[in-house]
């Protein structure tokens, strides 16, 4: 994204489609030089031709309330899914001794940094 300088999006919201365009997605974020809000939004028509509107301040506000209804995902959802759902990156392992009926089992759990876990086997 540009504004007064160039700088990476907060968020990126992908968009349905609509008649005219296929892949449509809007980026937000804010500039690190004045501060105002800054969106970006991209469309690709069906023949192959691109619209990119740039808005910022309040012009920006409006085509984030505009497009608001027509949000699919955004990419902060996805990554945050993907970190709660399963151990993701570096891995450890923890075994628990439980005992059931006076007989002792172990479970072997693979765990990451980000406390989620995951029973791989018990013996």
């Amino acid at each position: 994204m540009r504004h007064c300088c160039k700088f990476k999006a907060d968020d990126i919201y992908y968009l349905s489609e609509n008649d005219l365009y296929n892949s449509r997605k809007l980026s937000i974020g804010f500039c690190p030089i004045c501060g105002k809000p800054v969106a970006e939004l991209i469309e690709y028509r069906f023949d192959g031709v691109i619209n990119r509107i740039s808005l910022a301040g309040i012009e920006a506000n409006d085509l984030m309330l505009k497009c608001s209804k027509e949000i699919v995902y955004s990419m902060k959802e996805c990554n945050y899914l993907r970190f709660k759902t399963k151990p993701y990156g570096w891995k450890y392992g923890i075994n628990k001794v439980i005992r059931i009926n006076g007989k002792e089992k172990l479970k072997q759990y693979a765990c990451d940094f980000y406390g989620n876990k995951e029973l791989i086997k018990l013996i």
